[in-house]
């Protein structure tokens, strides 16, 4: 299990402005990795309502299994993650071979979250680069498809708060992009999928 604080500012782009950030930054089609998050709620959006975040992200060299939980600030995470060997599309998690000894379910269990009521309720698929513009700041970039939708974002990672702030509005600035707060990734996948159902 890890569990770290992560703290992140994330803005929309337009595809000329994601295209022209990886141009600046030099980052070409083999430094851009592909992930798919499956998303995990209650039928009643248990977490949802409490603004936690579960998924399951598979890469190509391994799988996490993540609960984010909001601190007070908006843009403060903690993370709780296990690293899997397998998952089981077909099967619940409290199914899945990792369910005794994984610390995230653990974790819901003691805040008496019924974990047995846990669903997949939908799936995104990123494709992400990343550099490190000093040793605080650290930039993503992501093209993220999911319902039908096609989705451009910065994320930017620091480890601090205030001066991540300041980096990221001017970084905005610098780069002439305006500023347009992006929800979560989960968020963004669940308005979609009403969509779609309406």
């Amino acid at each position: 299990m890890a569990q770290e604080t992560e703290i992140e500012f994330k803005n929309l782009l337009t595809q000329e402005e994601y295209q022209q950030l990886l141009n600046t930054f030099n980052l070409t089609h083999k430094d851009i990795k592909e992930q798919t998050n499956h998303y995990f709620d209650t039928p009643n959006g248990l977490l949802k309502q409490k603004k936690r975040g579960l998924r399951i992200r598979v890469l190509s060299s391994k799988i996490e299994f993540t609960l984010k939980t909001p601190g007070k600030d908006g843009y403060t995470y903690l993370e709780i993650t296990d690293y899997l060997e397998t998952y089981n599309k077909n099967l619940s998690l409290t199914e899945q071979s990792f369910h005794p000894t994984s610390d995230v379910l653990t974790f819901l269990e003691k805040e008496n979250f019924p974990i047995n009521e846990l669903n997949q309720i939908g799936s995104l698929t990123t494709y992400r680069s990343e550099i490190k513009l000093n040793p605080d700041v650290l930039l993503v970039l992501d093209e993220s498809h999911y319902g039908g939708i096609k989705d451009f974002e910065l994320e930017m990672e620091v480890t601090d708060t205030q001066s991540g702030h300041e980096f990221f509005t001017h970084f905005l600035k610098e780069h002439q992009i305006p500023l347009r707060p992006a929800k979560k990734k989960i968020a963004r996948m669940f308005e979609q999928s009403l969509k779609s159902q309406a």
